[in-house]
């Protein structure tokens, strides 16, 4: 979801499916098995790295290029 920096009530766009799913073994299986919880993220130019909670568990990361990321982004209507 990309909210408005002005006012981030304001939802201006978001992606279509997930860009975060369980599916490794550690995400599936744990204290609260088959759910993934994003805790921040990091731009570092042309990627960004998103940290996430896994099974309540464990602490993960991943990687994703920008532009794909953004691209994934539809606009929402006013």
């Amino acid at each position: 979801m990309l909210l408005d920096h002005s006012d981030p009530t304001r939802i201006l766009a978001r992606s279509i499916r997930p860009i975060l799913e369980p599916e490794a073994d550690y995400e599936c299986e744990g204290f609260f098995g088959g759910v993934v919880f994003t805790n921040g993220h990091v731009v570092d130019g042309s990627r960004i790295m998103v940290y996430y909670g896994a099974a309540d568990s464990c602490v993960c990361g991943v990687q994703y290029g920008l532009e794909s990321l953004l691209q994934s982004l539809q606009e929402m209507s006013r």
